[in-house]
């Protein structure tokens, strides 16, 4: 085996509806980037073998399923890791204001497919294509808290000019 180096930092975002990129692959093991616009989010599915993901920067709000039926939602957010078991099903969405990126590893080649609810092939993910009016929405929904406050100041300070 060949060993392998990758730069996690200096990766260029992704462009919209490709929200992957492997950095290091053998036929046992993989390393990618998964980065995502605000809003994006992905199908509920599982793998063959276990996963694990690492936030770097934004918020990554991971829907689970039990084996039970029952779902719950997690936050992952800078610093923290979550491991996902092999056959847990689980669905990734950017509910924060940044852009999300994250770093998975999986113990299987990146060449096998994901697994969708009824245990059908889940191809590509073209969310972010179908969906680019969500993630527009959501970009002017962050700038317009953004500039909220701003727009706060300037209200106050003609109200004091006007009292002068």
């Amino acid at each position: 085996m060949t060993v392998q180096f990758a730069d996690v930092v200096g990766q260029k975002k992704l462009k919209l509806g490709h929200s992957k990129r492997v950095l290091i692959r053998t036929s046992d093991f993989h390393v990618w980037v998964h980065a995502d616009e605000p809003g994006t989010k992905g199908p509920m599915h599982t793998h063959t073998a276990d996963e694990t993901f690492y936030c770097l920067q934004g918020e990554c709000t991971f829907t689970l399923k039990e084996a039970s039926g029952k779902r719950y939602k997690r936050k992952l957010t800078p610093g923290m890791i979550v491991m996902i078991p092999k056959g847990d099903f689980y669905q990734l969405h950017n509910t924060g204001e940044d852009y999300l990126v994250l770093l998975g590893t999986r113990g299987e080649t990146d060449k096998l497919p994901r697994f969708g609810k009824a245990g059908e092939t889940v191809g590509r993910n073209l969310w972010a294509l179908e969906n680019r009016h969500v993630i527009e929405a959501r970009k002017k929904q962050i700038a317009g808290k953004a500039t909220a406050p701003t727009k706060k100041i300037a209200a106050t300070k003609a109200k004091a000019r006007k009292r002068a």
